[in-house]
């Protein structure tokens, strides 16, 4: 893969190169719509087909009266929003720590995604360090539907 591939492959975005993250730093994402073909393409993929998630018959009798989002889904594609965060400063993902659900995020719905910095281990001198992130899931009304931890491997910027 050449450097042209490699640009394109991140949306040609600018990378966020580990020296210019700092602790409590805020890290855009998109909203994500839960869209139901979002919600159903993810059940066909992982077989996750409980009637709560693709049957909405089924979900009006449940305690949530409607058909609700996988939580998994939410992380995953939080998760996968990194790339377009970081850019090529990001190498790989290290960890997925602590996830909390507080409530469902509904199908149909966008939802507001929040991340922060927490902290970082970037040893001196070493090309790369290790980024701990906390996100947020905000439901509809505002609430906070999901709040997990992730850490990734980021680059320093290339000398020139």
């Amino acid at each position: 893969m050449n450097a042209k591939q490699s640009a394109s492959s991140h949306g040609n975005i600018e990378p966020l190169w580990l020296e210019q993250v700092k602790p409590g730093m805020r890290l855009a994402l998109p909203d994500l719509d839960c869209t139901a073909e979002l919600v159903a393409g993810y059940a066909e993929l992982l077989d996750a087909k409980h009637p709560i998630h693709v049957d909405a018959e089924y979900a009006k009798r449940s305690r949530f009266g409607r058909l609700i989002a996988h939580g998994p889904l939410l992380i995953a594609k939080s998760l996968g929003m990194l790339g377009a965060v970081f850019g090529e400063a990001l190498q790989v993902m290290l960890e997925v720590g602590e996830w909390r659900f507080y409530g469902p995020v509904f199908v149909g719905v966008k939802v507001r995604l929040e991340c922060f910095v927490v902290d970082i281990n970037a040893p001196k001198g070493g090309s790369s360090g290790a980024v701990r992130l906390e996100i947020r899931v905000m439901a509809e009304d505002g609430g906070l539907a999901q709040r997990g931890t992730a850490s990734v491997l980021l680059s320093r910027r290339p000398k020139a």
